[in-house]
């Protein structure tokens, strides 16, 4: 409970008076008598000065305009009556203030008023006048800007994209005069090393051209940054080789690999210099019919993956004499099908806003009898947004078909969300 006194103000004001009043009739006890055995154990009152810091508070609408140089305290003396001292020691309802209602902006010098120190004390601020600046309130929308360091040491083989902060502007308020020295927010990260798509998250500031932290304040306050990295990656044709002869009286009518390209994984400088891949050579010795064979890829040097690393190549065989019967053998060809509706899952409508070709046009492969019959209405193409935050993405596509043919191209579409902004933030 008394814990809970020496808490209350009110308390600690009784206390001190009460203090005041013994230490004033010790004084007078010990001018009357000047014996008194028990005042000379008592200290005696008199004049003295002590030196703190004092806690300084601003006068002005702090809607409309913004201060800067503003100390939090001042070093002051404070010279007078003991008793007085030790009443301003307990209670502590004093403090310095700079009055600045009624300034134009710029700069001003400003006087340091005290206040709640009591007229029985003098009060001597080390700094009787302080130089302040006042600027115009104002919220400016500043982009970000993300930086990313070191891209030519990432791990080998893979690339870094492009990078999405979880917003493309912050609300920056400050003064006027201050903020134009604002142009964007940057956010420098590092990818050194980096094999992988990873989130960093970062405190906003800003700084002006010579380095120094600008006094403002930011919404939001944190950014979330995603950096893609990927493998980086070419897609070559690839070449089927053969070895050896079909048998005596016949003859091979052509040669059809399923897939005609490969992907290949590995450093720019290396995919460079690669412009196709090779099957392991095939052997036609004593073939008599056409033949369906799974054939492994032969792996370029230097590329850290490949994509398939085997084939089926079909070998279309007839009698040398016979009548051709290459049209009943079923042709493999490519088409292209546009205006293939492209269709989204996982958009959320109700916070962005998308920015993607709704439709798209598409080279498949596959039987001639198939593919004559095929439109744009047997395909659907999928991609998936789900989770995603502004900013531009790279996505797979998905397709999917009751009908019998391959989707050579394309593989990916750029998506674009945007955030639809909830208020808009006007200078005050």
């Amino acid at each position: 409970m008394f814990e809970k006194w020496f808490n209350e103000r009110w308390f600690l004001r009784i206390v001190a008076v009460l203090l005041a009043v013994m230490l004033y009739l010790m004084v007078a006890g010990s001018s009357s008598s000047g014996k008194s055995d028990a005042a000379s154990l008592l200290p005696i009152a008199g004049q003295g000065s002590t030196t703190f810091d004092v806690p300084v508070t601003v006068n002005y609408d702090e809607s409309q305009w913004v201060a800067y140089n503003i100390p939090t305290t001042i070093e002051t003396t404070v010279k007078g009556p003991s008793s007085s001292l030790t009443m301003l020691r307990l209670v502590k309802d004093f403090g310095l203030s700079l009055d600045l209602e009624g300034l134009d902006p710029g700069y001003h010098r400003v006087r340091v008023t005290a206040n709640g120190f009591g007229k029985d004390v003098e009060v001597t601020p080390k700094q009787e006048t302080v130089e302040v600046f006042l600027d115009k309130k104002v919220t400016k929308q500043v982009p970000v800007q993300v930086a990313l360091l070191n891209k030519n040491k990432i791990a080998e083989g893979y690339v870094v994209g492009e990078a999405q902060p979880s917003k493309q502007t912050v609300a920056v308020t400050g003064g006027a005069e201050k903020l134009q020295a604002i142009t964007s927010i940057q956010v420098p990260i590092d990818v050194t090393g980096r094999a992988s798509t990873f989130m960093e998250s970062f405190n906003v500031k800003a700084t002006d051209t010579n380095g120094n932290a600008i006094s403002a304040t930011y919404d939001p306050e944190q950014l979330e940054v995603t950096v893609p990295v990927y493998k980086e990656s070419k897609t070559v044709p690839i070449n089927v080789k053969t070895t050896g002869s079909v048998k005596k009286g016949y003859k091979v009518v052509k040669i059809v690999p399923v897939v005609t390209e490969a992907r290949l994984y590995g450093t720019k400088e290396e995919l460079t210099r690669i412009g196709s891949v090779d099957t392991k050579a095939i052997s036609l010795k004593d073939l008599t019919k056409t033949t369906d064979k799974t054939i492994e890829l032969v792996e370029p040097d230097n590329v850290t993956a490949m994509d398939p690393t085997s084939i089926t190549v079909s070998i279309v065989v007839e009698k040398e004499n016979a009548k051709s019967t290459t049209e009943t053998v079923e042709e493999r060809a490519e088409k292209t099908i546009t205006g293939v509706p492209v269709t989204l899952n996982g958009f959320d409508e109700s916070k962005y806003t998308i920015d993607y070709a709704e439709t798209i046009d598409l080279v498949v492969r596959g039987s001639e009898a198939d593919l004559a019959s095929i439109d744009a209405t047997d395909i659907k193409a999928v991609i998936d947004v789900t989770g995603l935050k502004e900013g531009t993405h790279g996505l797979p596509i998905s397709y999917q078909t009751s009908k019998a043919f391959d989707v050579l191209r394309p593989d990916n579409m750029d998506v674009t969300l945007k955030t639809i902004p909830r208020t808009s933030v006007q200078t005050n």
